[in-house]
């Protein structure tokens, strides 16, 4: 799905194949804004008419548009986890704000996907002849087998 973007606002363009037509709507605001065309280019037209004459009619009517993106949210997290995060927060010497703010960019920026950070050891049994036995304990990944050989060496 592709999205349009116009004087700080973005809509939506869908395709109606029961009514043969693109379709979308002004997305993030509290207002139903919507738009249709035939083609794309008519599609994005409509989207930027629809902007506009949402602008307008909130001067008209003097109601404030609604703007995407305030950069403010309430959210619902529930009491165990609110102290948590705060806990977490102050252990890391930041506002409560900046600490959540940190989680969500990190999260985005990661694509949705949670890296989970663990240490673990390998232990490597090289063999320098058929007698003696080295072992190798790592918290890293096992060396390149010429880097092993060489180690072992010693």
């Amino acid at each position: 799905m592709a999205d349009l973007t116009y004087n700080g606002y973005t809509g939506s363009a869908n395709v109606s194949i029961q009514d043969e037509c693109l379709h979308g709507r002004i997305l993030f605001i509290d207002d139903i804004i919507t738009y249709e065309g035939s083609t794309v280019e008519e599609l994005n037209c409509a989207f930027k008419e629809a902007v506009d004459d949402y602008i307008s009619y909130c001067k008209r009517t003097g109601k404030s548009p609604n703007k995407p993106y305030s950069g403010s949210f309430n959210i619902r997290i529930g009491p165990e986890l609110h102290k948590k995060s705060a806990e977490a927060a102050h252990n890391a010497g930041v506002a409560l704000n900046e600490f959540i703010t940190k989680a969500v960019q990190e999260r985005i920026e990661n694509n949705g996907i949670t890296k989970i950070e663990h240490t673990h050891k390998h232990v490597v049994i090289a063999k320098e002849d058929s007698m003696r036995e080295v072992r190798i304990a790592t918290s890293t990944p096992p060396l390149l087998w010429e880097a092993m050989n060489a180690t072992t060496q010693h």
